[in-house]
């Protein structure tokens, strides 16, 4: 049976970030209305079953109640409700044992690498509910949900219309005291690392005290990014600002902080700074850099590792991520191939 996922976070979008910049948050009601969207484009596009997430604000119910004239099948998801990350990550190996053949996921950045926790190896359409947005792109949920449906149904191949996610594998010294709030081992038949980001691993100065999201850029040490586009908003652009890395392209780059070349970037939407750059070194494909502590590991914009002094971390470059879906392209590809959309 032909399997689309959706995946919804009710947290995205609604960080500390939102409040020190003018970006909006993206309100439950918003989202309601792109899943229920993203139902009818899934529908549309082949897709016999539809699996839902949960969550403690109802949004998938909430979405599905009163959706009629679906001739789909659709189920959510059932399982502990925790409010936090492992609720994406709990439902991304759930969709992975289901065998969906694509998953919608609405979501930022940490959302996506939460997904790619559960289930490393996802078809995914990635669709920017968050704050920074690097990882996912903004996307009308009607024809995300059609190419996922497209793609799940066989109607049109993942291989033709999909590229590998870039990774950056995090593993952590022997010595380093665990401090993960939430789990970081990856699942979905992956393993090796520790953990994993898809934008960028930034070694911050400090504890865990206040927000988990970086929106400081005076307490960075260092950032290593396999996505910094010109574009970008967040942490990457910093980055970006002096060694852009497309996320197509090879490797990533080591950015390290000090006294050196001085840069304005949008750390944050409609929020600039002036940081300034020791060193830039670029980092290969199944190239790996050290980052040693004392400081917190950022994982695509939010800590989450606590690393002591002397303690390191090893972050390598890999090409192993979720398969993302070219939206435009699988529905080009239906059209010119006999499927109409």
């Amino acid at each position: 049976m032909s399997t689309v996922g959706i995946i919804v976070n009710p947290a995205a979008g609604k960080d500390i970030r939102r409040l020190v910049s003018d970006a909006a948050p993206v309100s439950d009601m918003a989202k309601i209305g792109m899943v229920r969207r993203a139902i009818v484009g899934a529908a549309e596009g082949g897709a016999e079953r539809i699996v839902l997430s949960d969550d403690p604000h109802g949004l998938a119910r909430r979405a599905v109640d009163g959706l009629d004239g679906v001739p789909t099948r659709i189920e959510i998801l059932e399982g502990p409700a925790t409010g936090s990350r492992l609720d994406t990550r709990h439902a991304a190996e759930a969709l992975w044992k289901a065998e969906a053949g694509a998953v919608v996921i609405l979501g930022g950045d940490g959302t996506h690498r939460d997904v790619a926790i559960g289930w490393l190896d996802a078809p995914i359409v990635a669709v920017s509910t968050g704050t920074n947005n690097v990882f996912p792109r903004l996307l009308e949920t009607t024809v995300a949900g059609l190419a996922a449906g497209l793609v799940a149904a066989g109607h049109v191949p993942l291989a033709a219309v999909a590229q590998r996610a870039k990774t950056l594998r995090v593993r952590l010294s022997d010595t380093t005291a665990a401090h993960d709030r939430g789990g970081s081992g990856i699942s979905g038949g992956s393993g090796g690392s520790d953990t994993l980001a898809l934008v960028d691993v930034a070694l911050v100065e400090g504890a865990f005290e206040g927000a988990r999201a970086v929106w400081d850029p005076a307490r960075l040490l260092a950032v290593v990014a396999c996505i910094a586009e010109v574009d970008a908003v967040g942490l990457s652009a910093i980055a970006a600002a002096c060694h852009p890395v497309d996320r197509h392209g090879p490797g990533a780059v080591l950015v390290s902080m000090g006294p050196g070349r001085i840069r304005r970037c949008a750390i944050a939407p409609g929020r600039f700074a002036t940081v300034e750059i020791a060193a830039v070194t670029p980092v290969p494909d199944g190239g790996s850099v050290t980052l040693t502590g004392p400081g917190v590991l950022a994982f695509d914009g939010e800590r989450e590792q606590r690393l002591g002094p002397g303690h390191s971390a090893t972050v390598t470059v890999n090409r192993d991520g979720p398969s993302v879906i070219d939206v435009g392209a699988a529905i080009r590809f239906a059209a010119t191939h006999g499927r109409g959309a």
